[in-house]
């Protein structure tokens, strides 16, 4: 019996299955026929609906790395979540890497996959399909809400218990906003993942909790836009070794998954090799207004305390209206004007200041986010001024919800207000 029907007799036998939906079970197992799946390739057909796991399954095998990505597609992304899935099944799960992923969206479209709403969880296998997805469906949750983060630590214990490996990176995939209230009309709006349906998004201290839950992340991810800022590194610095993000927008189609799988699986497969397969493989696609950086999270500490130190000695200078020309004259965001490129921002104080202590402040606190604290950068070539993480530097007013960040216990606060003096 050849390949090609040993591959459909698997799949015809997991069609025949009855369809359920499965409840979120973390003491639950896969099926036999889920773990046959694992080792299937190619252009496999129709995909079976999920079906409920035994009570116990045997345990699966630790691989290198498990990939867990959240694609909320919950809102007007939802278009754009089977070309980021085709990218991923163009390479596909290996011998060595899980690739595992927890789609949402809202209608009940039909994009090759069958008509469903609310999320399913796949493992994503090597396949030619370039519409719908040929993975898998493991696991059903129709009430789902991805703007909420219990969801997000769900899919992780879910897939670091079905998948277990010695690495792991976590990405959130949606519209992303950076630490502040953007949107009208949600619940908790900021930061990440837009539920449309419920109206919910997480903020930047549900990050950090999700990451606090699941342990300890190699790699953490947004695929989203605005939020490579020092805010959310900090929040993830004790619970990840590299952030990556944008700090501008993102276009629809995000990052390349096939580019940066392929990248990464002929690399030494490290974290950094990681954080800087998808760097390296973001900016080609975009030849304009494009930025993706890593951020060393061990580095977070070191920073905190150098700009901690730069903005004390700005103030002892007296020199706020030095500071507030260089704020209002920095490399912003484009679509958010309170976002400034950080290095860019030291820079220019250090420029018109008068102060040698400002001067020698400025000098360590942007050597050490170009020559430690930022492991990646790749800016397309209008975006020279951006050098991998942007801050919150408000005009005017200060948002009272900033304190509920851990960046708050910096001194980054009361400089912001010393600025508007």
């Amino acid at each position: 019996m050849n390949k090609t029907i040993i591959t459909l007799a698997v799949f015809a036998l997991m069609t025949m299955l009855p369809l359920a939906s499965m409840a979120q079970d973390e003491g639950s197992g896969l099926s036999d026929a889920f773990s046959a799946a694992r080792g299937l390739s190619g252009n496999t057909g129709a995909v079976p609906a999920p079906q409920p796991a035994p009570a116990a399954s045997a345990a699966a095998p630790v691989k290198d790395w498990t990939l867990m990505i959240y694609v909320d597609g919950k809102n007007s992304l939802e278009s754009a979540i089977f070309k980021n899935v085709n990218q991923m099944e163009q390479v596909g799960s290996t011998d060595k890497v899980n690739v595992v992923v927890e789609i949402g969206h809202k209608d009940l479209s039909d994009n090759g996959e069958g008509s469903w709403k609310g999320c399913r969880r796949f493992l994503i296998i090597k396949s030619t399909f370039t519409r719908g997805m040929a993975s898998p469906a493991l696991q059903s949750i129709p009430g789902c809400d991805m703007g909420d983060y219990h969801q997000a630590i769900d899919f992780g214990k879910w897939a670091m218990k079905e998948f277990p490996a010695r690495h792991y990176m976590y990405v959130l995939w949606n519209h992303g906003g950076g630490w502040v209230p953007t949107t009208p009309g949600y619940v908790n709006a900021k930061a990440i993942a837009y539920d449309d349906n419920t109206h919910h998004v997480m903020s930047t201290p549900q990050m950090g909790a999700i990451m606090r839950a699941l342990g300890r992340i190699d790699v953490y991810g947004s695929d989203a836009c605005l939020m490579q800022m020092a805010e959310v590194a900090y929040e993830l610095k004790d619970r990840t070794d590299f952030v990556v993000g944008s700090e501008l927008n993102e276009p629809g189609d995000g990052w390349d998954y096939a580019s940066l799988l392929r990248r990464f699986y002929s690399s030494s497969m490290t974290p950094l090799d990681l954080a800087r397969a998808v760097v390296d493989t973001y900016t080609p696609q975009y030849p304009y207004r494009a930025t993706l950086s890593a951020i060393r999270s061990s580095a977070m500490d070191g920073f905190a305390s150098r700009l901690d130190a730069f903005a004390e000695a700005v103030e002892k200078a007296g020199e706020g209206r030095t500071a507030a020309a260089a704020r209002d004259s920095s490399q912003d965001m484009l679509s958010e004007d309170t976002y400034k490129d950080l290095y860019d921002f030291v820079s220019r104080v250090a420029a018109s200041s008068a102060s040698a202590d400002v001067k020698a402040r400025a000098a360590d606190l942007t050597d050490y986010i170009s020559g430690t604290l930022v492991a990646d950068n790749k800016p397309s070539k209008d975006m020279t001024r951006m050098h991998g993480v942007s801050i919150s530097i408000p005009a005017e007013g200060f948002d009272p919800s900033y304190t509920a960040m851990l960046f708050a216990g910096t001194q980054w606060p009361r400089f912001i207000q010393f600025m508007q003096q």
